[in-house]
């Protein structure tokens, strides 16, 4: 909401609006939970020996993860599917596992994802179900 003021500063005594005030932006909060509500869990941290104290030869010292901590967390956590840069298709084959799946065009192919790193990694996946059974009858109808 604007205010108005009845006059100009020069006299006039026409009305005007003052520019709308917009709120200042508040300082980002640093610390969005008190340090003591860590506690428990570096309490656990160091009574499991799941942390190290690594001192340096200046005198400090800095707390590090094990390495058995470190594997465990990389186990935790799954890595991240990097985003495809080409186009998805919803309803097409694979070409590769005969799955009608979210493929991508790689190579005049539709492949789906799982194909796509099975390829990558040097590996065919076998098709299977109702689409072996139409390939083999395919195979029989050219042989005939």
């Amino acid at each position: 909401m604007s205010a108005q003021r009845p006059f100009d500063p020069d006299g006039d005594r026409s009305m005007q609006l003052e520019p709308p005030r917009e709120p200042q932006p508040r300082a980002a909060d640093t610390q969005a939970f008190p340090v003591e509500a860590f506690n428990p869990l570096l309490r656990s941290l160091l009574s499991w020996g799941l942390v190290e104290r690594v001192e340096f030869d200046d005198g400090t010292h800095q707390w590090e993860l094990t390495d058995a901590a470190q594997h465990r967390l990389d186990d935790l956590t799954p890595e991240r599917r990097r985003a495809s840069a080409t186009l998805a298709y919803l309803d097409h084959w694979c070409s590769s596992c005969r799955q009608q799946r979210l493929t991508h065009l790689v190579d005049g192919s539709y492949l789906c994802v799982e194909c796509q790193d099975l390829q990558a990694n040097g590996q065919r996946q076998q098709p299977t179900g109702r689409h072996v059974a139409a390939q083999a009858r395919g195979r029989l109808h050219r042989n005939r």
